[in-house]
């Protein structure tokens, strides 16, 4: 069975299928520009989805 996210959660996916392995602060920056979100709105999401295993982090800080 795969893995399920909510909307908000594939906004942060989508980010990282257009731009690759970034930053959790280059995300916020790109969902602010396109959705009004703020830093700990797109962190929250972030963990989230690590929770969920839909993404990994790697050091130094790239999802």
């Amino acid at each position: 069975m795969g893995v399920k996210l909510f909307d908000s959660e594939l906004k942060v996916m989508d980010v990282l299928w257009r731009e690759g392995d970034t930053t959790a602060k280059h995300i916020s920056d790109v969902l602010h520009a396109e959705v009004g979100w703020n830093m700990n709105t797109t962190y929250t999401l972030i963990k989230r989805c690590i929770k969920k295993g839909a993404i990994e982090r790697s050091e130094p800080h790239l999802y």
